[in-house]
């Protein structure tokens, strides 16, 4: 159910591979508040697809209470690779937006799903001033519950969102998942998961974590890791982009942020 037009775009052309690339796309450019989302994309067996987007999600103010809600479900056949690559969300001011996506996978699907957001217009000295951000990524294994990750962000009495951020203005979130997808999760780990001397400089404008992840479903091994960064502009914060599809572009057959970041 929808009250903005939502829609799926699946170009012909859009890659040189096998993989198909997907865009979610909403008519107006962005999520007026009040509106309500619901999509699905299932990939069948055997399959690699991209799901993402021609530009930045926006989210528009709500007026009183309302809230703007959307709620994707994404279904991984066995031995399929999905990766979720989109544009950063972006929440205006007095936005409230509440997201929740949720993978259903098998013991050999591969998953890639990246989460990431802006603080707000810059160009409008808005700097996370929406009401509230709420964020819940739910993977399932064979109908068993692996992973549940929430963000909530709101102002609260004792400390704002802003200032709680200090100067970061980009925040995200990653999900390298599958037997298919080792050398992506040993990439970033070899670079993000590097202990550091005591006497390297420490990089002030960019903060990432990074931890391996292993799941035993049935007997099966479900391996990948989970990655979190914070960057105080679009120029750090494509550092980290570039690391996590760099070594899909071949899987992928493109960039599928090429000329954006």
């Amino acid at each position: 159910m929808t009250s903005a037009q939502f829609h799926f775009h699946v170009p012909e052309y859009a890659n040189s591979g096998h993989c198909k690339w997907i865009y979610s796309m909403s008519y107006g450019g962005g999520l007026v508040g009040g509106d309500t989302i619901s999509a699905t994309v299932k990939v069948g067996p055997g399959c690699a697809a991209l799901v993402s987007t021609q530009e930045s999600t926006k989210v528009y103010h709500c007026n009183y209470s309302g809230e703007t809600t959307q709620t994707t479900s994404y279904d991984i056949g066995d031995g399929s690779l999905l990766c979720v690559l989109p544009d950063a969300t972006v929440c205006y001011k007095d936005a409230n937006f509440n997201q929740t996506q949720v993978v259903q996978m098998r013991p050999s699907s591969n998953l890639v799903l990246l989460d990431w957001m802006l603080s707000g217009r810059l160009a409008l000295d808005e700097f996370w001033a929406f009401k509230r951000y709420k964020n819940s990524i739910e993977v399932y294994v064979s109908d068993e519950l692996i992973i549940k990750d929430c963000t909530d962000l709101a102002d609260t009495p004792q400390l704002t969102v802003s200032q709680g951020m200090r100067h970061f203005h980009v925040y995200g979130t990653l999900f390298v998942l599958g037997p298919g997808l080792h050398f992506l999760a040993e990439h970033l780990l070899g670079i993000y998961a590097r202990k550091k001397n005591y006497n390297d400089a420490h990089d002030q404008d960019l903060i990432v974590s990074i931890s391996p992840t292993q799941y035993t479903v049935n007997g099966d091994l479900i391996s990948g890791c989970y990655l979190r960064f914070l960057a105080s502009d679009m120029k750090n914060a494509a550092k980290v982009i570039q690391e996590i599809t760099s070594p899909l572009i071949e899987i992928l057959g493109g960039d599928p942020f090429e000329r954006k970041l």
